[in-house]
This record gives C-alpha cells, sequence and structure tokens, in this order.
C-alpha cells in the first residue's frame, strides 16, 4: 500500500497506516488544508468547528464565539441548530477575505467534490455514532465537523475533517456524511428531558433554517 501521498501530512498518514485505508492508498487526485485539533468543552461543537476553519481552536477563541452567538440569541449553552446563524457568525469572525454560503441539498454532489478538491471548506451537521463517524439516529446525535479535504478514489470519495470530540483527523466516505446530513429531522427527546434551555431555529432543525440536507460552505479567496 502506498501512502506516500500523504506523508507531508503525518496526522493523515497516521490515520491511513493505523486503520490500514486501503481504498485510499493511492487516489486519483486529493486536496487537504491540515487543521488544528480542539477538544470542546460541553455543547460547543459547532463553535469549536467554526474556530477550526478559522485557524484558531482554542479557549480564547471559542469563547468569543459563544458571547457572539449568545448576544444574538442564536444559543443558549453553545450549541448551534442552525446553519443560517453558523453562517451569519462566520461571515462575522473570519477575518480574511472569504465567501460563505449555505448550501441546501445532498453533499453527494459532484459540486461539493469540486469544491473540496478546490480548497473549500465546509460546516457539516450530522449524526455520531458512538466511534464518532456518520451515523443515521434521525438527528438525536447531531454533531458539527470542520471538512477540510477530499480524496478521490476509483470508486468513492472521501473527506477529511476535524470536530470537537476526537484529537485525530476522521476521513469517512462522503456518501455516509451525506446520508447522515440528510436525516437531521428532530431534536433528541433525551436533550429536552435534562432541563437544560437549548436554542432551535423557528421549523426546528428539519425545518428551513435548521441543519437537514444543510451545511455551511467557506471559500478564502
Amino acid at each position: 500500500m502506498d501512502y506516500s501521498w500523504a506523508e507531508p501530512f503525518p496526522e493523515v498518514y497516521k490515520v491511513c497506516t493505523l486503520f490500514q485505508m486501503t481504498e485510499i492508498s493511492s487516489p486519483i487526485q486529493y486536496h487537504y488544508k491540515p487543521l488544528l485539533p480542539y477538544l470542546q468543552d460541553g455543547p460547543q461543537c459547532g463553535l469549536v468547528a467554526l474556530a477550526m476553519c478559522m485557524g484558531m481552536p482554542n479557549e480564547k477563541t471559542v469563547k468569543m464565539l459563544y458571547k457572539s452567538a449568545l448576544s444574538q440569541s442564536y444559543t443558549c449553552n453553545g450549541e448551534i441548530f442552525s446553519t443560517r446563524d453558523m453562517a451569519d457568525l462566520a461571515r462575522q469572525h473570519i477575518k480574511k477575505e472569504v465567501t460563505v454560503d449555505v448550501f441546501n441539498g445532498d453533499l453527494n454532489d459532484i459540486k461539493i467534490k469540486q469544491f473540496l478538491l478546490d480548497g473549500g471548506f465546509i460546516l457539516v451537521p450530522y449524526d455520531t455514532n458512538k466511534d464518532n463517524s456518520p451515523g443515521l439516529h434521525c438527528g438525536h446525535k447531531a454533531h458539527w465537523a470542520a471538512v477540510s479535504g477530499g480524496i478521490e478514489t476509483e470508486d468513492n470519495f472521501f473527506i477529511l475533517a476535524r470536530h470537537g470530540k476526537a484529537r485525530n483527523v476522521a476521513i469517512w466516505r462522503l456518501t455516509d456524511l451525506a446520508k447522515s446530513n440528510n436525516q437531521l429531522h428532530e431534536f433528541s427527546p433525551d436533550r429536552r428531558s435534562h432541563n437544560i434551555e437549548y436554542k432551535l431555529p423557528d421549523g426546528g432543525i428539519d425545518g428551513p433554517l435548521g441543519l437537514n440536507k444543510k451545511s455551511v460552505l467557506i471559500k478564502f479567496l
């Protein structure tokens, strides 16, 4: 297996060799922008993912984003359940020249693949399995990831991402992430029972301002 393409990115090379990811041993093409890891504290996954894209994933940045989101009534405890609000925060706080758009549709699309291969970042809400991989839980395990790379092979397209629950880079099939993003229909009943206030957008997470079949595209100019 040839992972020489990943050698300039030690964190990617580590995952490829550790898990013997034969499908991506010799990709047709790829693009990857390394992001720094940072573990979230509480329901801050969206803010942490945005801080990663900003290149400053640390306590100071996350606190700043939380104060901004709180002042604009985007959140109560750090949670972000609206792609519109996430896009607004990105426009307000990314200091470089950038375009930020909400994408509505299936992520397993040629335009999304090319966007990643051209160097774009995507903030993607999805459901987590116990190993943090994309799952199908109807939105009950909603989480955010920052996608900063794509790998095209003969048979599949893989994405490279970071999120606030792990230090390692995640490498997932785009089809799996898209399926998870496409079924974020309802807020977790378990979270409702915790007696903690959460800010939900009008129409819920399945509505026009929510998470289902939506993501935030970020392109540095």
